[in-house]
């Protein structure tokens, strides 16, 4: 017992690990990419990969890698990826040649007819990332993560390198477009949001020629009465995915749909969704615990299910990862002005940045309701996550709707808050029917508590100027560790 926690500790952390090195040079690349590309293109990389290639990740994933989890001690490992890989392939295909068919009817729904061959570059770093997915996963099952974190490491770094080489050696670029032309008979000029793309690409590239090893013994598998098994068993959860994508990426969908052209002074809509997409990037400072806190919650949960303990500890869980969660959170917030202008160096990209303890706020919400949804899982109900991930979705579709419009980026911003709190509040009343769990109500006072000081610590720290810069910032500080402090000796005497 001892050993196998010890083990899920120590993959959790090599876990964690990658997370924090893809996102550092996901950070890196942005870095490179913001320097070069005004507000008005780096837009369109935002719009593309934050909802066109999110939301293909779920179509061409079919929730395959977590069917592959499911299946593979049943099925054997080797038939099991055969299979998988093989509808997978054959997905993957039918959906590319589909997506560049009906390139000119898409490019013209969403307004992108001057930029119809990034949907050719999308479909062939969708194509790609399928590819990936299930060998990373075989690494997954056969425990080889220092392998998995060094893939997905040169892969991250692969990126960096071919995001500065096209970016900043127009030579590159020349002549990829040179053999585009002489072997592909296609005449382009190509500028830095190609190289954004292509980066993409041969990093990927670059990654699937790590790991082919793993497609050693592969062959294709065509089993009627097994893939409709296997495929009965990914609906629930490709349902699932497609309606927390959505969650994730309809306000940025919406938004150069909804503003009008003349509704920021000084700037376009479309700097302005740059600024945001960039800004969105910055809640990594507080999703990255909540990744961590995920890939340790679940098999804890199952692991304790039964036992006599089991609702104090959940309980327990509860409190103290909104304990946490508000604690940093609010840190965060105090300290946003001087994190944002070393992460996003380039004023053009930080027009935005009061928004973000907002957007850090609503993921922090999902976070309590991956805690109450375990309740689902617990007691062997996972239609109701698939449920109230579809109306937390349609909640976000209608308030974006209404509020876009009239506030604009802030539009975006209530209506992740809103969809998250609908998401919670369904979560709990839902999750104490199927699996009754006593939580202290004081834990989602807190949370309540913590929403309600976002606004006031801005207004503080601007009244606070008469002390100057570096005492107003000790005394926040100084009142949240001593907040949190006794709420934390509070609790635990309870």
């Amino acid at each position: 017992m001892h050993n196998t926690v010890k083990t899920l500790g120590k993959e959790t952390i090599i876990y964690s690990i990658s997370n924090i090195i893809i996102r550092g040079c996901g950070y890196l690349a942005l870095l490179l990419q913001t320097n070069i590309l005004p507000p008005s293109a780096y837009s369109i990389v935002i719009e593309f990969y934050g909802s066109y290639i999110a939301l293909g990740h779920v179509l061409y994933d079919l929730a395959m890698d977590m069917t592959y989890f499911r299946f593979v001690h049943r099925l054997g490992k080797q038939h099991t990826f055969n299979i998988i890989v093989t509808i997978l392939l054959v997905s993957s295909l039918i959906f590319s040649i589909l997506l560049i068919l009906y390139t000119p009817q898409i490019a013209k729904l969403t307004n992108h007819l001057a930029h119809m061959r990034y949907f050719y570059y999308m479909a062939g770093i969708l194509m790609l990332d399928t590819l990936l997915m299930i060998p990373y996963a075989n690494l997954r099952v056969e425990k080889k993560t220092l392998w998995f974190l060094l893939v997905k490491a040169v892969q991250a770094c692969a990126g960096i390198i071919f995001s500065f080489i096209l970016l900043y050696c127009p030579v590159a670029l020349r002549c990829i477009a040179y053999g585009m032309y002489h072997y592909l008979h296609l005449p382009v000029h190509l500028n830095g949001i190609d190289a954004v793309f292509i980066a993409t690409i041969l990093s990927n590239i670059t990654a699937l020629a790590f790991l082919l090893p793993n497609f050693k013994g592969f062959h294709l598998v065509w089993n009627k009465r097994t893939m409709q098994t296997i495929g009965g068993y990914a609906a629930t959860s490709f349902c699932t995915m497609l309606f927390v994508r959505l969650n994730e990426t309809l306000p940025l969908l919406l938004f150069r749909k909804l503003v009008p052209n003349n509704f920021y002074s000084a700037h376009t809509k479309e700097e302005i969704l740059a600024n945001f997409g960039t800004a969105c990037k910055l809640t990594v400072c507080i999703t990255l615990g909540i990744q961590a806190f995920k890939h340790a919650a679940e098999p804890f949960f199952f692991a304790h299910l039964g036992r006599k303990e089991a609702l104090k500890l959940y309980r327990q869980t509860m409190h103290l990862f909104i304990l946490t969660s508000c604690f940093c959170l609010l840190l965060f917030s105090v300290n946003i002005d001087w994190v944002a202008k070393i992460l996003i160096p380039n004023p053009r990209y930080r027009h935005t940045i009061d928004a973000v303890p907002y957007l850090a706020f609503a993921h922090i919400i999902l976070g309590v309701y991956y805690n109450l949804s375990a309740a689902f899982k617990l007691s062997n109900h996972p239609r109701y996550n698939t449920w109230i991930s579809a109306l937390g979705s349609l909640v976000i579709g209608c308030t974006a709707l209404l509020l876009i419009p009239k506030l604009g980026h802030w539009g975006c911003v209530y209506a992740s808050i809103s969809g998250a709190a609908t998401m919670g509040l369904l979560g709990y009343y839902t999750g104490q029917k199927c699996y009754p769990i006593p939580y202290h109500k004081g834990s989602f006072l807190l949370l309540l508590g913590c929403f309600l000081a976002l606004h006031p610590i801005v207004l503080w720290r601007n009244t606070l100027t008469f002390l100057g810069a570096g005492w107003s910032y000790a005394l926040l500080h100084t009142i949240i560790l001593v907040t949190f402090y006794r709420i934390a000796i509070r609790w635990k005497k309870v």
